[in-house]
């Protein structure tokens, strides 16, 4: 018994069973997915890597449902219609995977970005959005969507939920009512100018989001989660502007009044979970929060939404520390703790918490650089102080079979400087079973090479 048990106990979501309260929250997947809509083999590594750490549900990073009516240049983002039987391919070999350490995986779905797309990782093609508003980042005006485009992308909805399942997913998420996306500019009025049954009042706005739960549990059955990310809050000062941390001003996109609203209307669709975060595009600090943000942030926005739903809440935000974690399922503030950026740094962290080695744990520093600075440079995912993310299998800690001889030039007591000459990798780690001994021949500074020195190095012993 320890004090972290609770966080190790089982919970549920709609009729699935998980074995502990962490989930792998939804990040973006750049650089996980082929040509044809699939997961390439980097994707299938990511994905394992988490599971193989312990956590008890992964969620996808956003995959889409269309490529017509809101385009993107692929190779990009998985895309569950695009190509099926490639889709159906590539991810029934992961959940295999994912499913061999008993974790569950939800697949999760995007019907588009709307006004926020972002033309470096997505390729500049003509934005759509529910009315013709200004779009977030470039100088030009969405393309409003019909009623027939909006009717389409339900049905793939349907369809993509469909092959999910048939790929092995436990679940899906709905991406999102959250962050200013697609579904979430129908959501708020702000965005939304439409005087047809997507607009106006507020179960109007969120009609989009209640008919693609009705599609996917009509395809699916009633008994295949679906989860959504959601935003009770924007933090939107003006279009292009959002609000600071402690900042007094008037909030022009969700307030929280409604925010509870939509949460107890969407649970009554049939949304099976809320996934709770808080801000947009327009603030994006609170959406990926850096690390001048407060850690368990969203903390307080998810037990206002847990407080009026019968659906488990999850929550994530900085959630990595764990005792915050725990307090979070004490106080009733959610039931589940979503971790992102600190399973890029570290895979092994709910291992290693069950396990006791919590010093052992690598700290996400929310730097933003190895995550959304690698995002916005070079469209592939990776971690700041985990070159390992997103290149798994490249960079695998391979085991030291036979002993080897090493010169090292310069080097001496009392300290080795031996860069990719450690039998284990530059963070100690022993991949070994039976340590080879390397053997190290050092020429210290200023002396000639006939005067050397030569140790016996084993896997075991600490350098200085």
């Amino acid at each position: 018994m320890t004090q972290y048990d609770p966080l190790f106990s089982q919970v549920r979501i709609g009729a699935l069973t998980l074995k502990n309260r962490f989930a792998m929250a939804p990040m973006g997947p750049l650089g996980l997915g082929d040509a044809q809509g699939g997961f390439n083999q980097r994707g299938i590594d990511y994905y394992t890597a988490r599971a193989r750490g312990g956590v008890g549900l992964i969620f996808t990073g956003v995959t889409f449902v269309d490529n017509e009516i809101e385009e993107h240049g692929m190779p990009n983002c998985p895309n569950s219609t695009y190509n099926p039987v490639q889709f159906v391919r590539t991810s029934r070999e992961m959940t295999e995977r994912i499913h061999a350490y008993n974790t569950k995986i939800f697949l999760q779905m995007s019907g588009g970005f709307g006004r926020v797309t972002i033309p470096t990782n997505l390729g500049e093609f003509p934005p759509v959005a529910p009315s013709p508003i200004p779009h977030r980042w470039l100088d030009k005006t969405c393309r409003e969507l019909t009623t027939e485009e909006i009717h389409t992308l339900v049905q793939r909805f349907g369809e993509g939920a469909w092959n999910a399942k048939r790929a092995g997913f436990d679940g899906v998420q709905i991406h999102a009512v959250h962050e200013g996306y697609l579904i979430d500019q129908f959501a708020i009025s702000l965005f939304n100018h439409r005087t047809d049954e997507y607009g106006g009042s507020l179960e109007n706005r969120l009609r989009f989001a209640r008919e693609i739960v009705e599609e996917i549990k009509a395809r699916c059955g009633q008994d295949f989660p679906v989860v959504l990310r959601y935003s009770p809050k924007s933090f939107i000062k003006a279009l292009r502007e959002g609000a600071l941390p402690g900042e007094e001003f008037e909030e022009k996109g969700r307030d929280l009044e409604e925010g509870v609203a939509a949460a107890k209307l969407l649970a009554s669709y049939g949304y099976d979970a809320l996934d709770v975060d808080v801000g947009s595009y327009d603030a994006w600090w609170w959406s990926h929060p850096p690390m001048y943000q407060a850690k368990g942030l969203y903390m307080p926005y998810a037990k206002l939404v847990r407080e009026v739903v019968e659906v488990p809440v999850l929550c994530a935000g900085r959630m990595d520390d764990p005792e915050r974690a725990l307090s979070a399922l004490s106080d009733g503030v959610c039931d589940i703790i979503s971790l992102g950026r600190p399973l890029l740094a570290d895979p092994e962290y709910v291992n290693k918490l069950r396990t006791g080695r919590t010093a052992c744990i690598r700290p996400c520093i929310s730097c933003q650089e190895g995550c959304m600075g690698r995002i916005q440079e070079y469209s592939m995912i990776n971690c700041a102080v985990n070159p390992q993310t997103g290149r798994e299998r490249v960079t695998a800690y391979n085991p030291v079979l036979r002993p080897k001889r090493v010169p090292a030039g310069g080097a001496g007591p009392p300290v080795w400087r031996l860069p990719g000459c450690w039998p284990s990798g530059a963070t100690g780690r022993s991949s070994l079973n039976e340590p080879a001994a390397w053997e190290v021949t050092c020429w210290p500074p200023g002396r000639p090479l006939s005067r050397r020195t030569s140790w016996r190095w084993s896997a075991g012993m600490r350098m200085s």
